[in-house]
C-alpha cells in the first residue's frame, strides 16, 4: 500500500527545519517539493539515526527556482527520522511538500476484485 501525506510550509530568510517525519521505515520514500513563491530556495534533506542528536545529508543541498517542481528519494539504507531545511521564504505558503511511501500492512489480505 502506498501511503502519502501533503501539506504546504513556510520557507523562512534564514536556513531551518521546516519538516521532521520521525516515522522508522525500511521502505524508499519519496519526496515531491514544489517552490510556490517568487523566489529560489535553498533546500537540505538530512537523516539521522540516533534520534536526532546528530544529522547527515542525504546527498547534496538543491535550491529550487519559483514555480520549480523536483522528486528527491530518502534511499531505504535511511531508515530512520529524516527533515526537510530550508531558507530563502518570505511570501506565505513557500513550499508544496508530498511525502509518499510504502507501507507493509500484514494485517489485511487484499484481493481483487474488491468485493
Amino acid at each position: 500500500m502506498v501511503i502519502s501525506s501533503t501539506d504546504v510550509f513556510d520557507v523562512p530568510v534564514a536556513l531551518d527545519t521546516i519538516l521532521n517525519v520521525r516515522e522508522n521505515s525500511s521502505w524508499q520514500r519519496s519526496l515531491f517539493i514544489k517552490n510556490l513563491s517568487s523566489s529560489d530556495l535553498a533546500i537540505q534533506l538530512e537523516t539521522s539515526t540516533d534520534g536526532g542528536s546528530s544529522w547527515s545529508l542525504i546527498g547534496t543541498a538543491f535550491t529550487l527556482a519559483a514555480g520549480e517542481i523536483t522528486v528527491k528519494e530518502i534511499p531505504a539504507e535511511n531508515p530512520n527520522i529524516f527533515r526537510v531545511r530550508a531558507s530563502g521564504g518570505g511570501d506565505d505558503r513557500d513550499l508544496h511538500i508530498t511525502y509518499a511511501r510504502i507501507f507493509d500492512d500484514n494485517q489485511h489480505n487484499w484481493v481483487m476484485p474488491i468485493t
